[in-house]
């Protein structure tokens, strides 16, 4: 059940007991933890509604995003795209697996073989989500670059695309943004909105990656950075705080010759 480099990504599917048991249990867990210390809130749930299949886009700006998304789809579930070298670390890459994440091979075959885990991921649950910034920057609410795969592989698959913008609210108690706990200041945690914003039906990018490779990249990049600046109009629009950036969230790595 352990993954390796070059083994198939896509895995395990629902039919599979593990895969649901799993991702119910830390649901549930997720869920609470989230409403008590992030006090998340949704809105736009109305736009997933006769929605059959979708490639679903996040911002990353926390380590619990893709609990916090899960809960937001809830009662669907979404495969979430992830970092090959954390699939590769032992114990932790399989359990991460059974809740949905599929690997993202860091090689130049990763697009045909992403391509063919999204036609599966779409059969089996409907979505397959992704963070497009390819990095989780803790507490940010200026959306980096997108990367455009995602938007390609939407294309591709004659998808929409379903964007998902987590809001960051700094919090406040007693007029500070901290409290002291063992004698040192810890920040509050921010609270949560997760936006889902109405589906954005993919445009015709061409048929084959071989054929007109630039030209299909530019439109896919094009069509990331339009999505990107919708969701930061919903940031901007909901008030997101611009105090909580904390930088880019370290990697996990199984070793240091993969952090080489």
């Amino acid at each position: 059940m352990a993954y390796t480099k070059g083994a198939r990504v896509m895995r395990f599917t629902p039919a599979f007991l593990p895969f649901r048991v799993v991702f119910h249990i830390v649901l549930a867990a997720v869920r609470a933890y989230g409403l008590v210390v992030y006090r998340i809130r949704f809105k736009g749930r109305e736009n997933l509604r006769g929605l059959s299949r979708a490639v679903l886009v996040s911002n990353h700006t926390l380590l619990f995003d893709p609990g916090i998304i899960a809960h937001s789809l809830r009662p669907r579930r979404t495969y979430f795209t992830m970092l090959e070298e954390t699939a590769l670390i032992p114990f932790l890459g399989t359990f991460v697996r059974l809740l949905g994440g599929v690997p993202i091979p860091a090689r130049a075959a990763a697009l045909r073989t992403l391509d063919t885990a999204a036609r599966s991921a779409l059969e089996h649950l409907g979505f397959i989500h992704f963070f497009p910034e390819g990095e989780c920057f803790v507490g940010n609410q200026e959306i980096m670059p997108f990367h455009w795969g995602a938007f390609l592989l939407a294309a591709r698959l004659g998808a929409p695309v379903v964007p998902l913008t987590t809001v960051l609210h700094e919090r406040t108690w007693r007029g500070k943004t901290s409290v002291r706990i063992l004698g040192r200041p810890v920040r509050l945690p921010p609270r949560v909105t997760i936006v889902i914003s109405p589906p954005q039906a993919s445009p015709s990018l061409g048929n084959a990656f071989g054929s007109g490779r630039r030209r299909l990249s530019e439109e896919a990049a094009d069509w990331g950075r339009r999505v990107r600046e919708s969701m930061q109009a919903v940031i901007d629009g909901e008030g997101g705080s611009r105090t909580l950036f904390r930088g880019q969230m370290p990697r996990l790595v199984r070793n240091r010759e993969s952090a080489a």
